[in-house]
């Protein structure tokens, strides 16, 4: 074969073109300006081996056109010249085809801009890279951008099929390509790869009994090269590069040295590397280290200048950089975030006094009237309005949560005080500059409010009757805090002590306030617990407990701030001063169900182990014409209290949580200091300790009880990687509760349960 297999398969007629079929189908855009003979100066982009050669060649055939062909890689502008006199010379219609037209430099693209404005030739640049990044603007403007895709199985087939019959006609034998897998794992996707590697095989095999197989065995052996999984421009292109950018933004640059070696050894385009790099500064790390996108801008001049194989340590050094910055994608969401509000208000006037007033009669129309030169107050900053009247008050930045990013805040809040609501996280913390991240699972859930926990524990406690109030706050709940109550009260009323049951009943009211999107909610419910001591001695103790009741939830859509209005979708863009919205609210049952387990080996220790089910009924929930059902909440947990020395106790305590595809895990102990009024009476008690919300949070807590009366503080201290809506809750809790007339206990086993379960 003198001629090229590649050559000789060249398509020779609109027809025999294989794939692109969006732009050379039937009806396609670019086959009817060719049939038309209707043809303008273009650029074809895509990846290789996808026909833009071909197409740029059939483009002349149909035509009837003069056809020039350059290179990038080995033309200059002196080549362009003498092409260009040419055609000036010509009677007819003259083609000018650039092969990686991106490889130009911007005096070699300017050279062609006279020739093309004027019809001299008509342009056909192919290009593997972007050409809005690649191509002038001035050229790009004179003409059509085409993208190609990538050549998809069906379409090698049929090339494997069209050599194949060539390969009978020249060879006279019967060609038989057994399998194609190693063929197509070559190619990647680029026909002129996969010809070739068909043309090597045929030269490399000799036909037996007047048949050739073609299989995959035979294909690794005859193609002597170790093909790495990563092809650059097949398919793995996009999943390499994808896992090198997840693990930058991921923080991990380990990973993200392994996928760029394994770009680099591919032979991947340093440039294109280093580009990415710099968006995903920008993107993913933006305010919270601004030095990341001067360093990845560096990272690319640098390649661009020295070139592989140093390149390779430029590149590392950015990566790691990039992989080891705080992130941040700020900047990233606040302008889409403003693009989205453009195109939902339209063209809202700009305020009188931020228009500049060159003319008397802008003056007199009030231009420029009012606006405050910021240099000329104290600390350059003056408070005034900067936004459409329509959007006063949008905020769309929001810094985040990492140091750089949290002096903006700081900086932000005290400008602007409450208008865009920039909050100030409090720090009160065992760590300095520690933001109070976390999530549901606080100090009451452990010493305050058991009932919460499990309805199995109502009148646990061994007194006629308990009440008690939980407060908790948490903060960063996307624009306002989150603030929860708790009013319960609980009390045995049935008691049988020759067979040592209980009958308890207790009452629960939870109401918050979650100020992001202004829902409200009231859950009153009952609760009925039966709790039996087993055995003789009454140490072991088995309870069950249920509860019923309702909840409503509401959402005042009056009260929201536009960026809430937004994100539910309600914003009358048409009318945006007038509009008027009501309040929507859903009522539903709700029950749930415990069951818990105590031992109390002696009048000092105890131990607890529980486990209940909430909103069993899975109430239907409608806010914003979205229905959802309420999941099943599973809760687990282990307390327990027992003496070190006789005025010390641990209490060490387990939470787990899951309701759907969420789950929190809570561990750690208490340790509490007691002075006793007598054998069986405490006068009083301090304590405090630390426990671990697994991947979250450590929630540092102290109390005091006097009596009856207890009283608790709890805290977080984030230690979260979790994203930021996860983190975007937590913060102060207090807790109060009194037990009345506690009854003395004078033996073991005779109490229907443990003096203190908690």
């Amino acid at each position: 074969m003198n001629q090229p297999l590649a050559e000789i398969l060249r398509p020779k007629t609109l027809d025999q073109y294989i794939g692109q079929e969006h732009l050379m189908g039937e009806g396609g855009v670019l086959r009817q300006a060719i049939e038309s003979d209707k043809i303008y100066s273009m650029i074809l982009w895509g990846p290789p081996g996808v026909g833009k050669t071909t197409l740029a060649l059939l483009v002349a055939e149909v035509t009837g056109a003069d056809f020039y062909m350059l290179s990038a890689i080995s033309s200059g502008v002196k080549d362009i010249r003498e092409i260009l006199d040419k055609a000036e010379k010509s009677d007819g219609k003259s083609i000018l085809f650039i092969d990686e037209i991106h490889r130009f430099s911007k005096s070699q693209q300017d050279s062609l801009l006279g020739a093309v404005e004027r019809g001299i030739v008509t342009l056909i640049g192919a290009t593997t890279e972007n050409p809005s990044f690649e191509v002038i603007s001035p050229l790009l403007s004179r003409c059509q951008v085409y993208t190609l895709k990538p050549l998809e199985r069906r379409h090698l087939e049929q090339i494997i099929a069209s050599a194949q019959k060539y390969l009978q006609e020249k060879l006279q034998c019967k060609v038989v390509f057994q399998e194609q897998e190693a063929l197509m794992r070559i190619s990647g996707g680029d026909a002129r790869k996969l010809i070739n590697a068909i043309e090597l095989v045929a030269m490399a095999t000799a036909p037996e009994n007047g048949e050739m197989v073609i299989t995959n065995e035979l294909v690794g052996k005859i193609i002597q090269k170790n093909l790495a999984i990563y092809d650059k421009k097949g398919e793995q292109h996009y999943d390499i590069i994808s896992a090198f950018i997840k693990s930058l933004r991921g923080s991990d640059p380990n990973a993200a040295v392994y996928w760029m070696a394994r770009m680099l050894v591919a032979g991947e385009d340093p440039l294109f590397i280093a580009r990415r790099m710099i968006i995903l500064a920008a993107e993913d790390i933006g305010c919270a280290n601004p030095n990341a996108l001067l360093l990845a801008n560096n990272c690319f001049q640098a390649v661009h200048h020295i070139g592989m194989p140093e390149a390779r340590i430029v590149l590392s050094q950015t990566a790691i950089y990039l992989a080891s910055s705080p992130k941040s994608n700020a900047a990233y969401m606040a302008i889409d975030e403003a693009i989205g509000w453009v195109k939902k208000t339209g063209d809202l006037p700009v305020p009188l006094h931020l228009r500049n007033a060159p003319t008397q009669l802008m003056k007199e129309l009030g231009y420029h009237e009012g606006y405050k030169y910021a240099h000329d107050y104290e600390h350059n900053f003056a408070e005034q309005e900067f936004l459409p009247t329509a959007i006063s008050g949008k905020k769309f930045y929001e810094p985040g949560s990492n140091a750089r990013e949290s002096e903006l805040r700081r900086y932000l809040k005290s400008c602007w005080k409450d208008k865009y609501k920039y909050i100030i996280l409090l720090v009160i913390s065992l760590f300095c500059f520690s933001f109070c991240f976390a999530q549901d699972v606080h100090y009451s859930q452990f010493y305050q409010a058991p009932v919460e926990v499990n309805p199995a524990q109502a009148g646990c406690y061994d007194g006629l009757f308990r009440v008690g109030a939980n407060q908790k706050t948490q903060w960063l709940s996307l624009t306002k805090p989150y603030v929860h109550f708790t009013f319960y009260a609980d009390a045995p009323i049935v008691r049988n002590q020759q067979y040592r049951r209980q009958l308890s009943v207790g009452v629960l009211v939870n109401c918050d306030y979650t100020g992001d999107s202004h829902y409200n909610s009231v859950h009153p419910i009952i609760t009925l617990s039966y709790l039996n001591a087993l055995g003789r001695r009454g140490r072991h103790k088995i309870g069950v407990g249920v509860y019923a009741g309702f909840m409503q939830r509401s959402i005042d859509y009056a009260q929201m701030t536009f960026d809430e209005q937004f994100y539910h979708q309600i914003f009358d863009a048409d009318n945006p001063i007038s509009e008027s919205f009501g309040r929507d609210k859903v009522f539903f049952f709700d029950c749930g169900a415990g069951l818990l387990w105590s031992f109390s080996p002696n009048k000092t220790d105890r131990y607890l182990l529980g486990v209940s089910a909430k909103h069993l009924t899975q109430p239907k929930q409608s806010f914003g014409d979205v229905d959802t059902r309420l999941p099943i909440n599973i809760a687990a947990h282990f307390n327990s209290s027992f003496r070190l020395v006789s005025d010390l106790a641990l209490q060490p305590a387990v939470y787990a949580e899951f309701q759907k595809q969420f789950y929190e895990v809570v561990f750690g102990a208490n340790v509490e200091y007691f002075q006793m009024k007598n054998s069986y009476t405490t006068l009083f008690s301090l304590g405090g300790g630390v426990f671990y919300r697994w991947n979250d949070a450590v929630i540092v807590d102290f109390f005091f009880d006097w009596q009856n009366l207890r009283l608790g503080v709890s805290y977080d201290v984030t230690v979260s990687t979790l994203m930021k809506g996860n983190k975007g809750r937590g913060g102060l809790e207090f807790s109060l509760n009194y037990t009345f007339k506690r009854k003395k206990i004078t033996k073991m086993g005779k109490e229907p349960c443990p003096y203190d379960i908690m």
